[in-house]
């Protein structure tokens, strides 16, 4: 990107007093929080990738022409924590295009589209009841009882290919190396889009970690895909790597995984009959983190916790 902090400056604002939004309604809009958005108007120090990239995609034509561009992008689902090192995003778009490579799709359509009003609008969050039924609902198509255990890793998804780093052909021995070492703990899943229309997608899993961990992460994974959320924007600016982040999607899809994993009914009974985390997590193949994830989120910890109340005499 030219890194002409001005032009981006000059750019956003003209746009932004053009349609009328105040900083706040731009700021809800594109994703960058009030306070960062209104530090970059006013010129205070450098708006980091992950702003740069939400901003000049809001831009669009109008960051062109003040000669702001990336040097490439990737669209993916991408399952990991919201600031990671620039060399871990770059191996994970070097796995994405070799993945895309070897599916021959037409990459360059994929790493160039711009995002479309959908993208750019923002999230909508959906509630703990709908999401308490939508795990329940998939654990009755997949024929899984309540009080079952699931294999998610043995999930299929129509449309939907799933790698291990071992299993990208044509990744670099520097990046297979340091996605399942130093980096392993910086990422966790990689969904990423076949075709243009979403259709059929591959994921990428990281099968270096535990295998409690890989459960919940794939179905984060599946759930983004089945929910068509939108796409995270991973792109190069100036020599460095940046990414969009939505916490709100990214909460459904945890959620959802947790759910799903761990029904309610069957959590609900377990803690009614004094079962500790540990059971629980023995039982149904998840960490005790997540485990009590799910027991706080239920709001069963006072009763897990045997909490009594009473009011002093």
């Amino acid at each position: 990107m030219k890194t002409d902090k001005a032009a981006l400056v000059a750019a956003l604002k003209k746009k932004r007093e053009t349609e009328g939004l105040s900083i706040r309604a731009l700021a809800e809009r594109i994703g960058v929080s009030f306070s960062s958005l209104a530090r970059i108007e006013r010129g205070e120090g450098e708006p980091d990738n992950n702003s740069s990239i939400r901003i000049i995609e809001w831009l669009g034509d109008d960051a062109r022409e003040a000669g702001l561009s990336f040097e490439n992008v990737a669209l993916v689902h991408f399952r990991a924590g919201k600031n990671v090192r620039a060399k871990t995003i770059h191996c994970l778009l070097n796995a994405a295009s070799c993945i895309k490579a070897s599916h021959r799709t037409n990459a360059s359509e994929l790493l160039s589209s711009p995002p479309s009003d959908a993208e750019l609008a923002p999230s909508i969050a959906l509630s703990k009841p709908e999401m308490e039924e939508m795990a329940q609902q998939l654990r009755k198509d997949l024929g899984v009882e309540p009080d079952e255990r699931i294999e998610s890793l043995d999930i299929n998804i129509a449309g939907v290919d799933v790698f291990r780093v071992s299993d990208v052909e044509g990744l670099t021995r520097e990046c297979a190396e340091f996605l399942l070492g130093e980096g392993a703990q910086e990422w966790s899943a990689m969904s990423v889009p076949m075709d243009l229309s979403e259709d059929t997608w591959a994921i990428l899993r990281n099968d270096k970690h535990t295998v409690e961990r890989q459960r919940v992460t794939y179905l984060e994974e599946c759930w983004h895909i089945l929910l068509g959320h939108r796409l995270t924007r991973i792109a190069k600016i100036a020599d460095a790597y940046g990414r969009t982040y939505d916490s709100s999607e990214e909460h459904d899809a945890f959620y959802l995984a947790a759910a799903t994993l761990l029904p309610e009914t069957a959590v609900r009974t377990a803690v009614e009959a004094g079962e500790s985390a540990a059971q629980i997590a023995e039982h149904f193949g998840a960490s005790v983190e997540l485990v009590e994830y799910r027991i706080k989120r239920l709001g069963l910890w006072r009763a897990y916790k045997d909490k009594t109340v009473s009011l002093n005499s």
